[in-house]
C-alpha cells in the first residue's frame, strides 16, 4: 500500500453460490454446477448490485472465489456487469471462516471493495463473526441462504488489517432479486 492511499473504509460483499445441482453422475462436489434457478439469481443480483446504494460502499473492485464450478458461475453472473477481475483460489474451497479471512487478507490493498463468493458454513459463520458480539445486526444474519450476500463496512486501512468484530453490516440481501 502506498503512503497516500487514506485509510479505510473499506467494502467487504461476502457472497454465498447460488442453487447448486446435485453432482452429476460420477462427479464430484467440486464439479457441481449451478440450477436455472440459481444461475437466474445470479444473473438478478448482478443487475442490481448497481443499484443497492448503500451508503458509505463502493461496488466490488475484485472478487475472489472458490475454484468450484458453482462458486466459479456464481461469480460470473454477479461480475458480468461490474468489468471486474475474478480471482480464482481452490483454498476458498471448503475453507474455514479463519481460511476465508485469511485470502480476505492477502488482497491487494489498491482495491478498497472486496467480493468473496463462497460456500457455507464458512461464508455464514464469517459473516456474523465479523460483527461485534452484542451487534443486533447479527439477527438479520440469521439465516444465509443460497445467493445470499453480506455487505460490510471495515474502518481498515490494509486487508491484513480486517478482524472478526471489527466490521458494519451495510446491507443484507437474499433471493428472490
Amino acid at each position: 500500500m502506498t503512503g497516500d492511499r487514506p485509510p479505510g473504509p473499506r467494502s467487504l460483499w461476502l457472497l454465498r453460490h447460488a442453487k447448486a445441482a446435485d453432482p452429476a453422475p460420477g462427479g464430484t462436489d467440486h464439479d457441481r454446477v449451478l440450477t436455472p434457478r440459481g444461475r437466474r439469481d445470479a444473473a438478478a443480483l448482478g443487475a442490481r448490485l448497481p443499484a443497492l446504494g448503500l451508503e458509505g460502499v463502493a461496488l466490488p473492485g475484485a472478487i475472489l472465489c472458490s475454484t468450484a464450478a458453482r462458486t466459479t458461475e456464481t461469480a460470473a453472473g454477479v461480475a458480468g456487469g461490474l468489468g471486474v477481475d475474478v480471482d480464482r483460489r481452490r483454498s476458498l474451497y471448503y475453507a474455514s471462516p479463519e481460511g476465508v479471512l485469511d485470502e480476505i487478507r492477502t488482497a491487494d490493498d489498491a482495491v478498497r471493495s472486496l467480493m468473496v463468493v463462497g460456500h457455507n458454513p464458512a461464508t455464514h459463520v464469517l459473516a456474523l463473526g465479523l460483527l461485534a458480539e452484542d451487534d443486533p445486526d447479527r439477527a438479520r444474519l440469521g439465516r444465509f441462504p443460497t445467493c445470499a450476500l453480506a455487505v460490510f463496512r471495515l474502518d481498515a486501512a490494509r486487508w491484513t488489517d480486517a478482524a472478526e468484530g471489527t466490521a458494519v453490516l451495510a446491507g443484507f440481501f437474499a433471493p428472490p432479486y
